[in-house]
């Protein structure tokens, strides 16, 4: 173990800060590949935080997509979605040995593909930054994920009838700052 890790487990969250090079990341494993489309993604912010993402000029809710480039602003929050086709690591039967529950074991051999949602900001607590993951990520689940990872706790969960309302307790941690637009 690193003296990172170590640190890390000595410290409470709340003081921990996310650094450059150090992403904040909840990986969504996945059966079959999937690409999030702009208007997937939208909606599930538009859900997620009951405001519009429809963009526009000076709007600081929307989603944009360029080639293999996907960005969603949340008022101050920057997140960036990434698409693989392929395993997260080595989802073998003999290779789960790490993980403590035959649940959390089923659900990384049956994914096949993932989406990881990265949280881009620097020097935002990362209580603050997990609950901005945690409420777009609630809102991306359906039966193709087989459940969250969130590689830099080196934590699993199955997507079963527990996940949403995990997800959903640390969305509901903090507020987000991120307010619907109002007109004048």
């Amino acid at each position: 173990m690193s003296l990172k890790d170590i640190l890390r487990r000595l410290t409470p969250m709340r003081w921990q800060r996310v650094g450059k090079g150090d992403p904040l990341s909840v990986v969504l494993l996945l059966r079959e590949p999937h690409v999030f489309s702009v208007e997937e993604l939208r909606l599930a912010a538009e859900r997620a935080w009951r405001t519009s993402f429809a963009g526009g000029e000076g709007s600081m809710h929307f989603v944009t997509q360029s080639g293999g480039v996907t960005l969603l602003k949340a008022g101050s929050h920057l997140l960036n979605l990434l698409h693989n086709s392929e395993p997260y690591f080595d989802n073998s039967p003999e290779h789960v040995e790490w993980l403590p529950q035959e649940s959390q074991r089923r659900a990384w051999i049956e994914h096949a593909a993932w989406a990881a949602v990265d949280y881009m900001n620097h020097d935002v607590d990362v209580d603050l930054a997990y609950c901005v993951l945690a409420k777009l990520v609630s809102e991306m689940l359906d039966e193709n994920c087989t459940g969250v990872y969130m590689p830099r706790e080196r934590s699993m969960v199955p997507n079963d009838e527990s996940l949403y309302s995990e997800l959903q307790r640390i969305a509901s941690s903090r507020e987000t700052g991120v307010s619907p637009i109002t007109s004048t």
